[in-house]
């Protein structure tokens, strides 16, 4: 096969695929049946926006072989026991096969998130700058939390999803709201810059995540002072989609109110 023939292979394998992630999405995530987080009316249309994202996001290209020795130790030690606890899904059934073929990367760098973020965060995606289709307009891929991790609270421009594979996460809109328990099935909507935090605990997780809007703005940690006060940290993206500390200022009434801190 000439370079034509095989760049329209290519192609035309990565329509196929990027068609059954979204046949799939749309299959297992129902609005107002697992969802938990937000208004089921908000729920309804963030959901139509991520579905109709999976469809629309420009691909252009493909990933090569991954090499197993590249493969973070977090990942290649509990990701064959999460896959093989999975409850069926569409979704599920589709990335089980695919979880493999991932560019697993760690989401925070040591030296600057603490050890157990750093280790016990990790990513593969099916669509995006790393993914198996390559593509700066959505990111859709799975992530995986290793045992008594605790993402602390946080906010980002993108709409985001998480639907749980196997294992349970927490997830708490806001400082003063109670956390989620989200089980196998179920599903979390973060709307965008909502602050909200992820926890795990004996056990740990996996889930498809779908990211869509601004993919590439900062993501804002927020951290209460010995005083009482809050400060936020921005985190910036790097272009192999991990995230380094930036700065740091003070949490301010304004963007308490657009953060949905309630």
């Amino acid at each position: 096969m000439d370079r034509g023939r095989d760049k329209a292979a290519g192609r035309d394998g990565g329509q196929n695929l990027q068609r059954q992630l979204a046949d799939a999405f749309d299959a297992t995530v129902t609005a107002g049946e697992g969802g938990a987080g937000i208004a089921a009316d908000d729920e309804a249309g963030h959901i139509i926006t991520l579905g109709a994202s999976h469809r629309s996001a420009q691909i252009t290209g493909t990933a090569g072989p991954v090499h197993a020795s590249s493969t973070p130790p977090t990942v290649t030690h509990r990701l064959p026991g999460l896959l093989a606890d999975m409850t069926g899904s569409p979704l599920a059934e589709l990335v089980k096969p695919l979880a493999g073929r991932l560019d697993w990367y760690q989401i925070f760098d040591r030296g600057y998130a603490p050890d157990s973020l750093a280790d016990g965060m990790m990513a593969g995606q099916f669509i995006g700058g790393r993914g198996l289709l390559r593509s700066a307009e959505q990111y859709f891929g799975l992530f995986l939390v290793a045992p008594h991790v605790t993402y602390p609270l946080h906010q980002h421009a993108a709409l985001e999803i998480y639907c749980v594979l196997s294992g349970e996460i927490f997830i708490r809109h806001g400082r003063e709201k109670p956390a989620m328990h989200i089980t196998a099935g179920g599903h979390s909507v973060t709307p965008p810059y909502q602050v909200h935090e992820l926890r795990t605990g004996d056990s740990a997780c996996l889930m498809a995540y779908s990211w869509t809007g601004d993919l590439v703005g900062e993501n804002w940690w927020w951290e209460e002072q010995g005083d009482g006060s809050w400060d936020r940290i921005c985190w910036r993206r790097m272009p192999d989609s991990s995230w380094q500390l930036a700065e740091r200022e003070r949490l301010d009434d304004g963007e308490v109110s657009r953060a949905g801190d309630r």
